[in-house]
């Protein structure tokens, strides 16, 4: 029994080691940020809103004191997956890939239990966190192989798996967030 024990606490030593590992290693952006998650996280990589420099957020009145900024490398790194889907009025399926949304926000220590996903136009929809636990949603990065750029729903785009699950095809497109480039952590 104490074997189990030693074993056990082991594992959390070692888990313990993993998790402050990744809050060490959380780099700068080396490219563009396409994407800011702020509110209740343990992890940053950036300070206060910048005025200036920050002029988007600052005229959408955006306020916090540390965040943790995306480019598009670092939100490939968190590992990208694929979902295909076709909405009731689209015209084909797509093909999205991108990285979980869940993975997203447990890269920036996310402590609360609601997210919002705000788009460049200031749209922001309301998701439980606990939706995103049970479900893969998709922070999709491409469709159909390519790149989501400004102007064709990037760079960003909130993806639900409503066609793998029938108990999410009555849900509207809400949380389908396109043009995505942040996330407050609630």
């Amino acid at each position: 029994m104490r074997q189990v024990y030693a074993f056990l606490a082991g594992l959390l030593v070692a888990a313990g080691v993993a998790v402050s590992a990744l809050a060490a290693e959380l780099p700068k952006p080396a490219g563009p940020v396409v994407l800011t998650v702020h509110g209740n996280i343990a992890h940053s990589n950036r300070g206060p809103i910048d005025p200036f420099m920050d002029a988007f957020f600052s005229f959408g009145n955006v306020k916090f004191d540390s965040a943790v900024s995306f480019d598009l490398a670092m939100l490939e790194k968190l590992g990208m997956h694929k979902l295909r889907a076709k909405y009731p009025e689209w015209p084909q399926w797509v093909d999205f890939e991108g990285p979980l949304l869940r993975d997203v926000i447990r890269a920036a220590g996310a402590k609360g239990s609601t997210i919002r996903v705000f788009a460049m136009d200031n749209y922001g929809a309301e998701i439980p966190v606990a939706e995103i636990e049970k479900y893969p949603v998709l922070l999709a990065l491409k469709a159909n192989g390519r790149w989501l750029g400004l102007g064709d729903r990037g760079p960003a785009w909130v993806v639900y798996p409503r066609d793998q699950h029938p108990e999410l095809q009555a849900q509207d497109d809400a949380k389908w967030v396109w043009s995505a480039i942040r996330i407050d952590v609630e």
